[in-house]
């Protein structure tokens, strides 16, 4: 999208403009923001900030609700690493927007999980500076679209297609989305095609919407999936059944210009240590803080062999006293790993064992500091698994082969931690990973 076009609303919009207006024209940083604020219709970045900051408590105090988007990076090939954390604000609590299980309910989010009520990051290290600026600012795109138009992400496609069927979908979709209203149950599909090929597929998409009885709309607001790679936002509506897509456009034209990396204004710092929002310190210092008189008064069974400590966004937890050797925790995850990648399609093995993957990862970061355990291979332990397989079905070989690395998961954790609740439920989830795998018809 050329800058020209570009009218900002928003102090952030302004900003951002003026970085992609210092790059085209090879200008000053300053002269810069003055020719994106009048862009915005100001004098110049004085008068927009008077404007746009009048009546806050402080100057540039925002309403609405801080959020910090986190991603690590590494790049081998230039012996590089660190951290890229973008600051953006909504209207509403993310946690009001989508739970955390929906997160992975679209491309954007896929990777991200919470760490603190205002804190999402991704626990995977990507392989660049630029690919983490490129997650990040997909992830907050995403945000905002969810934020203005209250619409959570959806797996339910067939929700969204002409009598419930992919094969009536409309032609030329690329890079689509589902989206849902809480409170009316309608749907509606986000298509992200790049411009020059809807543009070819205009006159078949708007028979398609009239054979079907479906509305397509496109906001001025270009979209999600890659709006500074030419891709524009295309929303489309059953007329009689769907989201009604008139106040969906208005909402999305109120927005500021897409964020995108070549505008890119977040912090850029080393890998360790590891960050921390500000929601995410005061909730650790609340439950740390928290009265013994709150705790249980009797210790069941087992308790005196575990710990307590704080699960960022989660609360108080307790896992088992004493730590497991790195080796151990490493070989466990590649066990983990292998049964990850071949049962995507089994949610009976792959959820459980990307949950017992997720506790172990926790009780991996209470056990070694940062000197112990260098962020590079503490990700490495039990993410970043390659060659996913999307198989219907395995062979009883296979099958076996997978029910013999869970028995050997439990036979290492038995190993190193003591008798305690939280290592038996963990227990109890293995054996049911290992049931549903055992069931899984080849």
């Amino acid at each position: 999208m050329s800058s020209e076009a570009i009218r900002p609303s928003t102090l952030d919009g302004i900003k951002r403009l003026a970085k992609s207006i210092k790059v085209d024209r090879g200008i000053q940083h300053v002269r810069a923001l003055d020719d994106a604020a009048q862009s915005a219709g100001f004098q110049n970045f004085k008068h927009a900030r008077n404007v746009l900051n009048k009546g806050t408590d402080r100057p540039n105090a925002r309403p609405g609700h801080r959020l910090y988007l986190t991603v690590y990076w590494r790049d081998k090939e230039a012996d590089t690493r660190g951290r890229e954390t973008l600051t953006i604000w909504l209207d509403t609590l993310w946690g009001e927007l989508i739970t955390p299980a929906q997160l992975d309910h679209h491309r954007a989010l896929t990777h991200f999980q919470p760490e603190g009520p205002d804190h999402l990051a991704r626990r995977d290290m990507v392989q660049s500076q630029s690919q983490a600026r490129r997650a990040i600012c997909a992830a907050a795109r995403t945000l905002q679209f969810m934020d203005t138009t209250k619409l959570r992400p959806s797996k339910s496609h067939s929700r969204a297609f002409p009598h419930g069927s992919s094969s009536n979908a409309v032609p030329g979709r690329d890079h689509y989305s589902i989206w849902y209203d809480r409170d009316t149950k309608r749907y509606l599909f986000a298509d992200e095609p790049y411009e020059l090929a809807a543009q070819s597929k205009a006159a078949e998409r708007a028979a398609w919407s009239e054979r079907h009885g479906f509305a397509i709309a496109k906001p001025s607001w270009s979209g999600m999936y890659n709006p500074d790679g030419g891709s524009r936002l295309y929303l489309i509506a059953d007329s009689a059944k769907g989201v009604p897509l008139a106040p969906i456009v208005a909402a999305l034209d109120r927005l500021p210009t897409p964020i995108v990396e070549a505008a890119w204004d977040g912090e850029s710092a080393p890998s360790t240590p590891i960050f921390f929002s500000p929601g995410t310190i005061a909730r650790n210092e609340a439950a740390v803080a928290k009265p013994a008189a709150t705790e249980p008064s009797r210790v069941t069974s087992g308790q005196r062999n575990t710990v307590g400590y704080v699960q960022t966004f989660v609360g108080p937890q307790r896992r088992p006293k004493g730590r497991m050797p790195i080796e151990a925790h490493a070989q466990v995850g590649r066990l983990l790993k292998s049964v990850l990648v071949s049962s995507y399609n089994r949610k009976g093995v792959y959820n459980r064992v990307n949950g017992i993957r997720s506790e172990l990862d926790e009780w991996t970061q209470r056990e070694y500091n940062y000197a112990e355990l260098p962020s590079e291979q503490f990700f490495d332990l039990y993410y970043h698994e390659s060659g996913s397989s999307f198989a219907r079905t395995l062979s009883s070989d296979e099958r076996a082969l997978h029910v013999d690395s869970m028995e050997r998961v439990k036979q290492i954790l038995a190993q190193h931690y003591p008798n305690s609740p939280p290592l038996r439920a963990l227990m109890k989830k293995v054996d049911a990973a290992i049931g549903s795998m055992q069931t899984w018809a080849s």
